[in-house]
């Protein structure tokens, strides 16, 4: 998991940020960094000139438990203006993934905008690894309570899937909506797997599905030590 909760008022096109199934992805697996290994992922996120997301996410699972803690750092770009947004966040596997097993996690995130408390999320990610396709898939159940808008409350709801379309890279595709008032949303992308220091590579491309019609593109790596 790596979930950030990114703000939907950036032209009301960027994706919910990092609790994720690995980096800018929103849809979270049940998934946590090997026990002992220190990950970095950073992503960047471009919808247009006026706005875009920088994101540096390290995290970290301590040897012998099933806890991943990480740390998220987020410049946003908005119309001309911009802001960081600091995420930590905690996330427990109950079961691990494997084939033909139902894994379940549980993550707690919370939310700060230039120094503010703003926000917190509980998320429940849930995964299954088919048995004879190279096919993993998600979803997830979460409840946000944004502190600035009157205490409202919302779902966050998600599903994904990850195919491993050749040895070299994976297919990751994903849809997600927060609350009823908010466009559902939706990337797919590749992710290009190299093992040893440098994990991974994320190029990948999402919009919503009504409404705005603004794409954004994201660019994104895993550093694993």
């Amino acid at each position: 998991m790596r979930y950030l909760i990114l703000c939907m008022n950036l032209a009301g096109a960027l994706p919910l940020s990092a609790l994720a199934a690995g980096g800018h992805y929103p849809v979270d697996d049940a998934d946590i960094t090997a026990p002992g290994d220190f990950q970095i992922e950073t992503w960047f996120t471009h919808i247009d000139g006026n706005n875009a997301e920088f994101a540096f996410l390290p995290a970290w699972t301590p040897s012998g438990t099933s806890l991943e803690l990480t740390a998220g750092l987020i410049r946003f770009e908005e119309d001309g203006e911009s802001f960081n947004r600091f995420e930590p966040a905690a996330k427990w596997q109950f079961s691990p993934i494997e084939p033909g097993r139902l894994a379940v996690a549980a993550a707690v995130e919370l939310g700060f905008d230039d120094g503010d408390f703003t926000d917190w999320l509980i998320n429940v990610p849930v995964s299954y690894e088919m048995n004879d396709v190279p096919l993993v898939l998600h979803g997830n159940i979460g409840w946000i309570r944004s502190r600035e808008d009157d205490n409202s409350d919302r779902a966050f709801l998600g599903a994904a899937f990850e195919w491993e379309a050749t040895a070299a890279f994976d297919l990751i595709g994903q849809i997600y909506r927060e609350g009823a008032d908010e466009d559902p949303e939706a990337q797919l992308g590749l992710r290009f797997g190299f093992g040893g220091l440098l994990d991974h590579l994320d190029l990948a491309a999402g919009r919503p599905l009504r409404g705005e019609t603004d794409w954004f593109f994201t660019a994104g790596l895993a550093l694993t030590f």
